[in-house]
């Protein structure tokens, strides 16, 4: 029983440390926080954030790692289709759009955007691979190209969902996933 109080306790000091740090980000840069404003944002003593986190990058981490822990775990299982894959990550941007936006903001576009893009880049050379073996292989120079084709693709994705989040998110995911299904048929 005590294990599980003690890890509870835990985990609520993360997420008091990881929200103080997004609340902090929106209205400064990285450069700018400070591990004291942070503690006293939290309600927690700078020796509590040493023990669970060491360092301002480590809460930046857990933040990008709990933002793609979530969407790898939403594309488990999807059809792999363009449509689904669009559609999986533009709900996924919908729902994480602030927490985007205040990383983007906060100057931190290089910690979420290569993780993110490895998952969109997976999930298109999977699909591509499937395409092609299933197509013509004149239509397409060949397998090697794939691997470009879909970091293309994925950083394209990326460009997109950066795009909409800064235009305020007007458009319906649906909308998003016909314009992104567009792009990546066009791209391939």
């Amino acid at each position: 029983m005590r294990n599980a109080v003690t890890e509870s306790i835990r985990q609520q000091t993360d997420e008091q440390i990881i929200d103080a740090t997004l609340t902090l980000l929106q209205s400064q840069s990285y450069d700018q926080l400070a591990v004291t404003e942070i503690t006293r944002e939290a309600g927690v003593s700078r020796m509590a954030f040493y023990r669970h986190f060491g360092t301002k990058e480590a809460v930046i981490d857990a933040i990008v790692n709990q933002l793609t822990h979530e969407f790898r775990v939403e594309t488990e299982g999807m059809p792999l289709t363009s449509q689904a894959i669009a559609h999986s990550f533009l709900v996924f941007i919908k729902a994480n759009g602030m927490i985007i936006a205040v990383l983007l903001n906060a100057g931190l576009r290089e910690q979420f955007y290569p993780p993110l893009r490895d998952i969109l880049q997976t999930l298109y050379v999977e699909l591509f691979t499937q395409e092609f073996e299933s197509e013509d292989a004149d239509r397409v120079s060949g397998l090697q190209s794939i691997d470009y084709v879909a970091d293309f693709t994925a950083s394209g994705m990326l460009a997109l969902a950066i795009r909409w989040i800064a235009t305020g998110m007007r458009e319906s995911i649906d909308e998003m996933s016909v314009i992104a299904e567009q792009m990546t048929e066009a791209n391939h």
